[in-house]
């Protein structure tokens, strides 16, 4: 199958792993009236998700540096697939507490695997744009999920939501099983040496990497804003702008999908085009769009303006294919996946696993507008992170498996 081919099945498949994620957050009114929960319980739906995802993303990462990643990456998106239609039958809010786990679990395999498969597949100068290309599923699947959500939840009930969605997956998972890759992020002159000692020596040259943990944490503030913002934002448009359910599913969608559809490759596009002008200009442009975004989602809450969330949406989107790149820019590449699946546990062990309920507490004793009003904080965070880790990246930064100096 050509590189081409490849790319767009992966870019479906992340627009279904984004829909099946946040149909959720479309549907979190009716789950609220529902089961008469309250935000810190209905946060907690986001928590269930991200515990799984971010505690097994490292076995999937080290299994797939020893064996076909797209082949762990599609037994990722049948399990995701299947769980979310399970989540049709929930009976408690428990019960579908345990379903969200069980997405958490199929995705954490396909985060894993899917970025390294597509560097590996493209030169390292267009990396950033690729990547920036691919991770348009997030707002497009994200954006999907929230309109899909509230618009079949207030028609037929949120069970048909869930029951609807699940399915597309399972086709996406069979293809991706039936691929064959001949060359990916691990190919033969950077191949990881086998052996569990090597997966800790590995494991530990990752720790002590100062521009590696720095993008972590970077990657962390960004998931604690992000993760509660697509949550809530229906919610919020409802009790403050008074929209109904469906429009609020609308708009939030419209933002995400325009957002997107502009942020994450012209994201990409700026990140490639100042890196070849300075080894660390994807770090300069995640600190840029990262205090943009804090500053316009700060008076958009403030104002109720819906232009100024729509700009903090986009600068915060322009983050997707950069942030990525960045990672793999200061990791070695026999460790792409297992790098990529360390970084999603430290950020969503430090961001929206706690970020959501977080939010949802603060909420639940003051005002959403309030909680979510603090965001911009983690946020400028994130920009000071990752210029942090831009800083740092001549201590050791690393193109194609061997380390230089920038």
């Amino acid at each position: 199958m050509t590189r081409g081919r490849i790319f767009t099945l992966f870019l479906l498949m992340n627009i279904v792993n984004y829909l099946d994620r946040y149909i959720t957050s479309g549907v979190l009114p009716l789950l609220k009236e529902h089961f008469h929960a309250t935000d810190l319980m209905l946060g907690s739906l986001g928590t269930a998700f991200m515990i799984t995802y971010s505690f097994t993303a490292l076995p999937f990462g080290i299994w797939s540096d020893r064996w076909k990643p797209h082949k762990v990456a599609a037994i990722g998106v049948g399990i995701w697939s299947v769980a979310t239609f399970l989540s049709s039958f929930a009976w408690s809010l428990s019960s579908l507490f345990l379903f969200r786990s069980f997405v958490g679990l199929g995705e954490a395999a396909y985060a894993a695997t899917a970025s390294a498969i597509l560097s590996g597949q493209f030169p390292k100068d267009r990396r950033s744009i690729v990547l920036g290309l691919f991770n348009l599923g997030i707002p497009v699947g994200g954006a999907a999920g929230v309109l899909l959500g509230g618009v079949i939840g207030a028609q037929v009930g949120w069970q048909a939501a869930f029951a609807l969605v699940g399915f597309p997956g399972l086709i996406l998972a069979v293809l991706t099983w039936r691929l064959r890759i001949e060359s990916s992020a691990v190919d033969a002159d950077a191949a990881a040496p086998a052996g569990w000692r090597w997966n800790l020596q590995g494991i530990g040259s990752l720790f002590r990497n100062p521009a590696y943990m720095l993008a972590c944490l970077g990657y962390s503030g960004i998931s604690f804003a992000f993760g509660s913002i697509v949550l809530f934002a229906p919610s919020l448009f409802v009790r403050d702008f008074g929209y109904s359910l469906g429009q609020a599913g609308l708009v939030t969608g419209a933002i995400q999908v325009l957002a997107g559809l502009i942020g994450a490759p012209l994201g990409g596009w700026i990140g490639d085009a100042w890196q070849k002008r300075n080894p660390r200009g994807r770090a300069y442009i995640l600190t840029l769009v990262m205090t943009l975004s804090a500053v316009f989602l700060f008076f958009g809450v403030a104002m109720h303006n819906i232009t100024f969330f729509f700009f903090s949406t986009l600068f915060m989107l322009m983050h997707v294919g950069v942030a990525s790149a960045f990672i793999l820019d200061v990791t070695e590449k026999p460790l792409w996946n297992t790098s990529q699946s360390i970084a999603l546990l430290i950020m969503h062990l430090l961001g929206d696993i706690p970020g959501s309920a977080i939010i949802g507490y603060i909420s639940d004793r003051t005002s959403l507008s309030f909680s979510i009003s603090l965001l911009p904080i983690p946020m400028v965070l994130a920009a000071l992170f990752f210029l942090a880790a831009g800083l740092r990246s001549h201590v050791r930064f690393v193109s194609q498996g061997s380390i230089s100096s920038s």
